[in-house]
């Protein structure tokens, strides 16, 4: 009987071992999968972050454009108004008119 209390004990000993290292194993293999995961995440967030700023830069650069060829449409428009003889003589005539009212 103690033969196999002891057998029993050994087989029970040798089983905590053999739990203990699986769960080692896998508690590795988790890590490792973690950290497999995280560079995985840093390395999408960098790649969205710098596709959202090329976006962002070309856009930037595109209302910029549209912003100058504005402004010089706007100089021509208004250089344009200085050149307009009829436009200077209705001006002249609504000064004179207005001072005369006076």
């Amino acid at each position: 009987m103690d033969a196999v209390i002891t057998r029993i004990i050994e087989i029970e000993k040798q089983s905590a071992l053999d739990i203990a290292r699986a769960e080692d194993a896998y508690r590795k293999n988790i890590e490792a999968h973690r950290r497999i995961l995280e560079e995985e995440k840093q390395k999408t967030h960098y790649q969205i972050t710098s596709t959202e700023n090329t976006r962002l830069t070309h856009a930037l650069q595109a209302l910029n454009v549209q912003s100058k060829e504005a402004s010089l449409a706007s100089g021509r428009d208004y250089e344009d108004h200085f050149h307009d003889s009829d436009l200077i003589k209705a001006i002249k005539e609504r000064i004179v008119a207005i001072l005369l009212i006076q």
